[in-house]
């Protein structure tokens, strides 16, 4: 009797739609709400819009294409490894196309106009064109790691207020352990670099967007049964400096080695994308870094 008397319910509350109406309802939150079918090409379409070539022939082919939207890539070598002339390069060769914006936020007053300009009239390239992508590299200085979260929680406003095509691709921070290790104590490191991680993976996400972050080595002698080590490669254990907790953040870390005077190495050290311990060759010259 109890069943009878729910189907009875059930019967008074039923919506009393035709046929066709259900179908274009079920249509309808289908295409609101249910996954999207794309073929091979559609997708292949908008993996390649969604990456940013350096135009460094030998580093996009490391990185398969360039650098990726939502991610943040780790560029760490030895002081004076050329780590800063391959963020001038990659923010060159980005700014020249005429709807990309780059915003270089510096950190050790190293940032040089006139070694862009340099790099851009090597190559031959106008007055006016020189101009324009000089004026597509926004650059800021920055001296603390208070006025760094400043300038990023600035930045996404500037970022929303951007339309178009023409917008910000990538931002590059030049370097990191400059202001964490200037001015924050041991205790309150960990606490700058979560909340750092964090603006960044947000920014980077949000608004389709690369962001580079230069970092530092640490060397540690390795000391073997025998005693302390030579002073030998293989005897050194290298990580990157800011900690730990640091490790794990960047999607990509590249390892910037220098071979000669003018030839360096780049190494892909760990990616969560990207396989590990492939290699490229650069060289840097007067017109900025050229590849084999």
């Amino acid at each position: 009797m109890r069943i009878l008397k729910d189907w009875h319910i059930l019967q008074d509350y039923r919506s009393r739609l035709n046929l066709q109406d259900i179908i274009e309802i079920k249509q309808n939150i289908l295409k609101r709400f249910g996954g999207m079918i794309r073929n091979a090409l559609d997708l292949f379409e908008m993996e390649q819009n969604n990456i940013i070539p350096t135009n460094l022939s030998s580093l996009d082919n490391l990185l398969k294409g360039g650098l990726y939207y939502g991610q943040i890539y780790e560029i760490c070598g030895v002081s004076s490894s050329g780590k800063t002339q391959l963020c001038f390069a990659i923010a060159t060769n980005i700014a020249l196309k005429t709807n990309n914006i780059v915003r270089y936020i510096d950190t050790k007053r190293d940032f040089c106009g006139s070694r862009i300009e340099q790099i851009l009239l090597k190559q031959d390239f106008s007055k006016q064109v020189i101009d324009e992508t000089m004026e597509r590299i926004k650059v800021c200085c920055v001296y603390s790691i208070h006025q760094l979260f400043k300038v990023l929680c600035l930045l996404t406003v500037s970022l929303k207020e951007e339309g178009g095509e023409c917008r910000t691709r990538i931002i590059i921070i030049d370097s990191l352990p400059g202001v964490i290790f200037k001015f924050c104590k041991d205790r309150k490191i960990t606490v700058a670099l979560n909340q750092l991680a964090n603006m960044c993976h947000y920014i980077a996400k949000e608004f389709r967007l690369s962001i580079i972050i230069v970092n530092l080595i640490t060397q540690w002698d390795v000391v073997s049964e025998g005693g302390p080590s030579t002073s030998s490669n293989e005897n050194y254990s290298v990580t990157p400096t800011l900690g730990k907790y640091w490790l794990h953040i960047p999607n990509t870390r590249l390892l910037l080695e220098k071979i000669e005077l003018e030839k360096r190495k780049i190494s892909i050290w760990n990616s969560c994308q990207l396989e590990a311990n492939l290699t490229c060759t650069l060289t840097i010259n007067d017109s900025g870094i050229s590849c084999p």
